[in-house]
């Protein structure tokens, strides 16, 4: 069964806060207070969500947020989620107008698609993998990566979940972006999960 481990809804839906399975943000991250409905993700300022309890023999994962990254191109590495030490998505410089999706699933890279620039407005993307190995990439709704055989097998532990890179400093190179609405969803083959929750900011 599918289940949201951290999600975040701005308004016009049910609720303003993040709601996640237990667990606090670390000390270094932004208190969610949105401007335009938007949060800024850049050196200095990133989300990373520590869960009380981590999620163990995770078979599936699915996660969709709304974002925009700046300038006309990507120039250098924009880590975009993190979760656990085993799930990395990040965007990659290609062309001047494309930019390059990279996941890492445990110590493999696997490229699975490329975005338009969204320098001008936000894009929806969209990752969903479970462990047959079949992996899909949407961005706005239209599928735009696939890949049948991506990590079979594989069963992940997440710990903690992160948006931008939590050990950047404000004086860091790294590139920022702006994050909206998210969804962290995981499925395990745990039948117990424990109840969802407003997310501590401490």
């Amino acid at each position: 069964m599918w289940r949201s481990v951290l999600l975040h809804e701005f308004p016009g839906h049910n609720s303003r806060s993040p709601q996640g399975l237990p667990g606090t943000w670390s000390s270094g991250s932004l208190s969610l207070s949105p401007s335009r409905d938007t949060m800024l993700i850049a050196p200095g300022r990133s989300l990373h969500y520590v869960l009380d309890t981590p999620l163990l023999e995770v078979v599936g994962v699915s996660c969709q947020l709304r974002f925009k990254h700046p300038g006309r191109a990507v120039t250098s590495s924009v880590r975009i989620l993190r979760l656990g030490d085993e799930f990395e998505l990040s965007l990659e410089p290609l062309t001047t107008f494309q930019a390059l999706v990279r996941i890492r699933l445990h110590r493999s890279w696997h490229d699975i698609g490329q975005l338009p620039n969204p320098s001008t407005r936000f894009a929806e993307l969209r990752f969903d993998w479970d462990t047959s190995g079949k992996t899909y990439l949407r961005v706005d709704g239209r599928l735009v990566g696939y890949h049948d055989a991506l990590s079979r097998g594989a069963r992940l532990t997440i710990s903690d979940i992160a948006f931008g890179s939590p050990e950047s400093v404000p004086t860091s190179p790294d590139p920022c972006y702006q994050l909206g609405e998210f969804f962290v969803r995981t499925r395990t083959r745990r039948t117990h999960w424990p109840r969802r929750q407003p997310a501590a900011v401490h």
